[in-house]
């Protein structure tokens, strides 16, 4: 279920990317916005509250139109097992709505995570603090919780990258977070996993994490699983302080029982012995020849929910990373990279060459 502007982009998103076993929803106070999305169900929140015309970047207005429709969104989540809530935090309608369709869902029983935006640091303090308190409401609702900073994202651009792709990266973390999860389910392999297995993971979890790695080169099965501890836009994966690991191997035929036995004493060497893993493999003829691996990493522990003003990005290891538009690697700094400020060529230098 995407929420607001921001939502509505990363469910289009899903939807072009062809998701098997996901039913999609938007609901909008925005009635021109929602007009163009291209899911099946609809919702108009607050009809007679914002008129159709948006929320102004007043998350109570958002809230109060989310209450309005709130057995609109009861009856739409009926019978369903699982509930992704995606959208950006720090304008109206998603800040106030999110931790209200939250809480009906609870209601309902069903299993919930969210998959939520931060605003960039250029969007000013008063955003930023109202994206982190609706953070902070959004966590006493849902069973996991996975915050992506917009600010990382200038981490993975270049001067020559357009807006357009730039979000998708971000929207890239939900498609990647919903696919890991429901290609356990209803994809054929030789480990497969049932929502029981899902809902031990991620249920009551709290804030959770995610990466993947993708590879075709010789030593593919280490190479894809060392690429998904590390999140180009989230950061290493915090897999020691972790509570629980669910992770999704996807390969073609070809793919062996050694590359996922490689595959997981790579991941099993970094978490600590109480951890508990649950993995599964399945097969997808797309990928013949590579391997992919998916973990989400729930229980964390982090009060952080948007980098501070000033604050500077650290290096990552380099860094692979498949979106709709293509692949692309996120390499560390070169020595002329960390020269000084007023000795580098353009704004993106500070960060990474692609």
């Amino acid at each position: 279920m995407g929420l607001g502007g921001a939502g509505s982009n990363a469910v289009n998103n899903m939807i072009a990317s062809q998701l098997e076993g996901v039913e999609f929803i938007v609901a909008n106070t925005d009635c021109q916005a929602l007009g163009r999305s291209l899911a099946p169900h609809k919702i108009t929140l607050g009809k007679d509250i914002t008129k159709g015309l948006g929320a102004g970047s007043k998350p109570e207005l958002g809230k109060r139109s989310a209450e309005q429709q709130r057995a609109e969104v009861e009856q739409m989540l009926q019978d369903s097992n699982m509930l992704f809530i995606t959208g950006g935090m720090g304008g109206g309608t998603c800040t106030g709505a999110a931790p209200v369709v939250a809480s009906v869902a609870r209601d309902l029983g069903i299993l919930t995570v969210g998959v939520v935006s931060t605003p960039f640091r250029s969007e000013g303090p008063n955003r930023t603090r109202l994206a982190n308190a609706g953070v902070k409401e959004l966590a006493k609702y849902v069973d996991t919780l996975i915050v992506v900073p917009n600010q990382n994202l200038l981490a993975l651009a270049n001067k020559n990258t357009t807006m357009l792709e730039a979000f998708r990266y971000a929207d890239d973390v939900l498609l990647e977070g919903v696919k890991g999860v429901t290609d356990l389910i209803v994809r054929p392999g030789l480990i497969n996993l049932d929502f029981a297995d899902i809902k031990t993971i991620l249920s009551d979890a709290g804030r959770a994490i995610m990466g993947s790695g993708i590879s075709s080169e010789e030593g593919r099965a280490r190479k894809a699983a060392e690429q998904a501890l590390v999140n180009p836009l989230l950061g290493d994966l915090p897999t020691e302080s972790a509570h629980g690991l669910l992770v999704t191997i996807r390969g073609g035929e070809d793919m062996t029982l050694f590359e996922v036995d490689e595959i997981m004493e790579i991941i099993r060497s970094r978490v600590h012995d109480e951890a508990n893993i649950i993995f599964g493999t399945c097969y997808d003829q797309s990928l013949e020849g590579s391997v992919y691996v998916s973990i989400i990493v729930s229980g964390i522990q982090t009060d952080v929910i948007s980098p501070p003003i000033g604050t500077a990005h650290a290096p990552l290891r380099e860094t692979h990373m498949r979106t709709e538009g293509g692949e692309f690697t996120a390499k560390p700094k070169s020595e002329d990279e960390e020269k000084p400020a007023e000795q580098q060529k353009g704004l993106f230098s500070r960060f990474f060459s692609l």
